[in-house]
């Protein structure tokens, strides 16, 4: 045998004796969380790796004395607060009591050139997203959730490596297009995951582990800004594109060959109920509820964003603490109320859909309020900061309450509800960017505060929604009517064999 097959074969011998190790240490179950954990998060710095790469070696057009300047000049609130002279007579300009707005023509602010090309690439995505749920919860169903998750994260960050020879020409939107379609395709996937392989009392910390997303947006602003501006834009997409390849190559050891072949044998890709599904109100109320947990992360992220930076003068770049932040408390949040409703469900404090209505409410209501105030928070800077970072850990929730109860409507045909969820909640995601990116274009405190009205008024229709056709027994949500066994009492794989008699 040739040296260098022999030498292949022995450290292939090695991996597995590593892969039996780790299993038997481990468990199942968590292994799939740390690498869904890690999936996720890979999915979210490629969502937000185009724009991280746009703008951190990106020549700024003015300096950031005219920046301030600028906001001094136009911000409402900056002319609403300035104190004026000591003799109450003059401003700033020395003459009369009429604040002079100068103009600096180079600075496009609202929506500079960097910003539409950011949005393009953002909106490719997007509607990648929207495609893809339902169509791969069937693919799920037919080959496995375990393989279509790998698959998903592969396909979603490898491509990377071909943004280099595509930037910013029409080669890069379809691209982004394409990943869009791979990440949407790890939501329906993970959801199939967690009926099988997830005791029902752990469902909603696992669900809550797909806001890892949001520690990718933390991770790739602050590394990833680092990463380019040392390195060159390029290494950034190699870097991902790399990871990503090793993540699956562990993936595939430690999870599909080890959790694929012991999967619960189900037809429900022959079974599934697509008339009981599409007449089902839960069902339905669960997607209208996602549309208004996106249309507020748009809100969050497009909107009060560029806020704090219009308004207040905040320097809000990807690397700095008030645009990571957030994302960071949004996760931890989510997992801390994802470990609550389970550990309310285990004890039988509360039935399980009261405790999902629950946390939808917590997860719309008080961000709406948020988001209402915050427009009219006055002077202090700090205090819509402090209402932004509030409102993304509040919409935390979303997984503890609307994604769980996609696997309480019908545990075996999870990743097809959840599919449906995911796309009209896609739909309500490219409607919120549209309509938050249009409201901005406004100059005066007025066009906000309307952005962030007409989102409080979406997350409260949406929740109450939920509240109303959401509700009922966890059996009357079930769109298999015929099932024998209480949703409730799913706890392990094999029992869910039962629910397609």
């Amino acid at each position: 045998m040739a040296p260098g097959i022999s030498t292949i074969k022995r450290g292939s011998i090695q991996v597995q004796r590593a892969a039996k190790v780790v299993n038997d240490r481990l468990g199942s179950r968590q292994l799939l969380c740390a690498f869904v954990t890690t999936g996720f998060v890979l999915c979210g710095i490629v969502e937000q790796s185009a724009s991280v790469a746009l703008r951190a070696n990106s020549p700024s057009p003015y300096t950031a004395a005219e920046f301030a300047e600028y906001v001094e000049n136009t911000s409402y609130i900056t002319r609403y607060c300035q104190q004026p002279a000591d003799d109450g007579n003059n401003t700033r300009d020395g003459s009369s009591g009429v604040h002079v707005v100068r103009s600096i023509p180079h600075i496009e602010i609202p929506m500079t050139r960097t910003d539409e090309t950011e949005a393009v690439l953002r909106e490719a995505f997007m509607w990648g997203t929207l495609f893809s749920p339902l169509a791969a919860s069937r693919v799920a169903a037919r080959v496995g959730a375990e393989r279509l998750f790998g698959a998903s994260v592969l396909g979603a960050a490898a491509p990377a490596i071909m943004v280099p020879a595509f930037w910013l020409t029409p080669g890069h939107v379809i691209l982004r297009f394409l990943q869009g379609i791979f990440m949407g395709a790890t939501w329906p996937a993970a959801h199939m995951l967690a009926v099988t392989w997830i005791k029902s009392k752990y469902v909603s910390g696992f669900v809550s582990l797909y806001t890892a997303v949001n520690l990718g947006y933390a991770v790739v602003g602050i590394l990833g800004t680092v990463v380019v501006r040392k390195l060159g834009r390029d290494f950034l997409s190699y870097v991902i594109s790399f990871t990503s390849i090793v993540w699956y190559f562990l993936w595939w050891r430690f999870v599909d060959i080890s959790l694929f072949p012991n999967r619960v044998k189900r037809d429900e890709h022959r079974h599934l109920p697509w008339r009981r599904l599409l007449a089902s109100k839960p069902a339905w109320a669960c997607g209208i509820a996602v549309i208004g947990s996106q249309w507020a992360d748009a809100t969050l992220m497009l909107g009060v964003t560029k806020y704090l930076k219009l308004v207040y003068g905040f320097s809000i770049e990807y690397e700095d603490i008030l645009q990571s932040l957030p994302h960071i408390g949004h996760f931890f949040a989510a997992i801390m109320f994802g470990v609550v409703v389970d550990h309310v469900r285990s004890t039988g404090l509360t039935s399980t859909t009261t405790c999902r209505k629950f946390f939808v409410y917590l997860s719309h209501f008080p961000p709406a309020a948020l988001m209402f105030v915050l427009g009219y928070t006055g002077c202090d800077p700090s205090a819509p900061a402090a209402l932004y970072t509030a409102a993304l850990a509040m919409t935390g929730a979303t997984p503890a309450g609307v994604f769980a109860s996609a696997a309480d409507i019908a545990p075996n045909f999870a990743g097809t509800v959840f599919g449906l969820c995911q796309t009209v909640g896609a739909a309500g995601l490219l409607a919120a960017n549209y309509a938050v990116s249009e409201g901005l274009h406004g100059s005066f405190a007025g066009w906000w505060r309307l952005v962030f009205g007409f989102s409080s008024v979406t997350l409260l229709v949406t929740a109450t929604i939920f509240m109303a056709f959401g509700s009922g027994s966890v059996q009357d949500w079930n769109v298999c009517g015929d099932c024998e066994i209480e949703l409730e009492t799913v706890e392990e794989p094999s029992k869910l064999e039962s629910v397609l008699e």
